[in-house]
């Protein structure tokens, strides 16, 4: 009789693997930059990660509203 549940998928590398050995191996940070739009959204979201040497990892997310329309006199 099988089970209803299914198992969980095998551990893998994480996503960024490769930026996280190539800044290792050349002991300089690698910099991902780049624009994204959310699932079941419409407004997109600029993001940045700064992979250091040592191991470490910043991510920032800024989202990109349009300016408010201007004000009339």
């Amino acid at each position: 009789m099988t089970g209803r549940h299914r198992r969980p998928p095998p551990p893998g590398p994480p996503e960024d693997a490769a930026a996280l050995l190539h800044a290792a191996a050349a002991g300089r940070p690698v910099v991902e930059e780049g624009v994204v739009v959310f699932d079941g959204s419409a407004v997109p979201y600029a993001y940045r990660t700064v992979h250091r040497p040592d191991g470490r990892c910043e991510r920032h997310l800024e989202r990109l509203d349009p300016p408010p329309p201007p004000l009339l006199p």
